[in-house]
């Protein structure tokens, strides 16, 4: 308070001395400079703030862009080392791949290798074989005649006037037919030295000889089921029912039986030839074809006579109507034409129980003979019986008629369900029902048995 009354007091001597109107210049002089300095003063401070808020901002700023260096700096340096570990791993893969690649090489070059060695063998083998074959002697027919090796008995018939020894003889059946029924009566007859029931209008006696059955459609529980009150005590006859049994292993059976066996031949049922060779092929059929008739060759001089019976499948499409061709036969035509002999039994149209026996091939005899069979009733396993002389026009599938008048029916292998049965089935089967496996597991039919029986009726039908 006391400072504001001595400024006034200033003031009034100021004005008094000066006079008014010169105080007042005077006063508005220094309230001017006052002003021009203050607002220089605020000016000078504000720029002061403003350059330091630069001065921060320019130091964020380039701290920023520092910091995004050092970032962007790290980032190329992480992406660098991915990229160099991603060439290291490339060139390790690489390398690891080439190894694989060296080694595949290498393994395949081994079995090239191996291939030529084995390949080579077999020549050698075959070639020596060969040579060994040119090294014996070949004797005339003077010579042999002369050295007691040509024996002068006729040509040994086998119990059937179709069976002849020695002779590599085929049989042709379609499905079902009751070709292995067949089979077996033969293979029984033969060990037995006997026919039970005569399948041939005359029968030629022969010793019990040894029989070797190779049977890929058969399990031993079949075999024995429907066999077994005959051949469980018949020493004579070996069966072999392996379905994976191969031509190398029948060729070393034959080979070990020959050795063992005596004076009496081998007579050797291959059933069925046609599932053999599609199984293995036609090459190794070709090879297998070649060595059974070395040994068959081979046996004429060892008195050990080896008579190949092979069984083969007919074709689908096959006429029943007409005698068998080559043509009706499934697989290689050529296993034809090296037999000697080949027979066919197919459907009879007198009847479901009766079948035809024809010739398709005969060396000896009349190609033209026809038998028909039946099957015979009250025996202990099935069998067929010789009905009489047949012709061509014995050939076919019985007539429906024939059926509705009540024949009895007696299939290859029995069965006891009709047609009417089958075509149910097969009906159930189409309408998704039930299945093919199903079928098989409640009535023991088989699919290719049931579809086979109800196509053959559409057929007849057509017919």
């Amino acid at each position: 308070m006391n400072i504001s009354f001595n400024g006034l007091s200033s003031l009034a001597e100021f004005f008094k001395k000066e006079g008014v109107k010169k105080g007042i210049k005077y006063i508005g002089t220094g309230i001017g400079i006052v002003a021009v300095a203050g607002v220089s003063s605020f000016y000078i401070i504000r720029k002061i703030n403003s350059n330091s808020k630069k001065e921060e901002q320019n130091n964020e700023s380039s701290n920023r862009q520092t910091e995004k260096k050092a970032e962007h700096t790290q980032r190329m340096q992480e992406n660098e080392q991915r990229h160099n570990q991603r060439i290291e791993e490339m060139k390790e893969q690489t390398k690891q791949e080439e190894i694989v690649i060296k080694l595949k090489k290498e393994a395949t070059c081994e079995i090239l290798d191996k291939r030529n060695q084995i390949r080579k063998e077999r020549e050698e083998a075959k070639t020596t074989q060969d040579h060994n074959y040119d090294e014996e002697k070949i004797e005339s027919y003077h010579e042999a005649k002369s050295n007691g090796t040509v024996k002068d008995s006729k040509e040994r018939l086998l119990g059937f006037p179709w069976l002849r020894e020695g002779y590599d003889t085929g049989l042709v059946a379609p499905t079902d037919c009751g070709k292995s029924t067949f089979v077996m009566q033969v293979a029984i007859a033969l060990a037995k030295g006997k026919c039970d029931v005569n399948l041939s209008p005359e029968w030629h006696s022969i010793a019990p000889m040894i029989v070797i059955v190779f049977s890929l459609e058969q399990h031993y529980s079949e075999i024995s089921e429907h066999y077994g009150s005959v051949i469980d005590n018949l020493s004579t006859l070996k069966i072999y029912a392996e379905a994976n049994i191969t031509p190398t292993q029948i060729i070393a059976i034959l080979k070990d039986e020959q050795e063992k066996a005596e004076a009496s031949g081998i007579f050797v049922v291959i059933d069925n030839y046609t599932k053999l060779e599609e199984r293995f092929g036609v090459k190794v059929m070709k090879r297998f074809c070649e060595e059974l008739d070395k040994l068959r060759n081979k046996s004429f001089k060892t008195g050990k006579i080896i008579t190949p019976f092979k069984i083969y499948h007919a074709k689908d499409d096959c006429k029943l109507t007409k005698p068998f061709t080559p043509s009706s036969v499934r697989g290689n035509k050529k296993n034809v034409y090296f037999t000697n002999n080949f027979l066919y039994l197919t459907y009879c149209r007198h009847g479901k129980d009766k079948r035809v026996l024809g010739y398709m091939k005969c060396k000896h005899g009349d190609r033209a003979q026809i038998s028909i069979l039946e099957f015979a009733r009250n025996t202990k396993v099935e069998m067929f019986r010789y009905a009489g002389k047949g012709s061509p026009k014995d050939l076919g599938e019985p007539s429906s008629e024939e059926d509705e008048n009540g024949t009895e029916t007696k299939p290859g292998r029995h069965s006891n369900y009709t047609i009417e049965d089958a075509l149910a089935l097969y009906q159930m089967v189409q309408e998704k029902e039930c299945t093919y496996n199903e079928i098989e597991q409640l009535y023991g039919i088989k699919k290719d048995a049931l579809k086979k029986r109800v196509k053959r009726y559409n057929r007849s039908e057509m017919n």
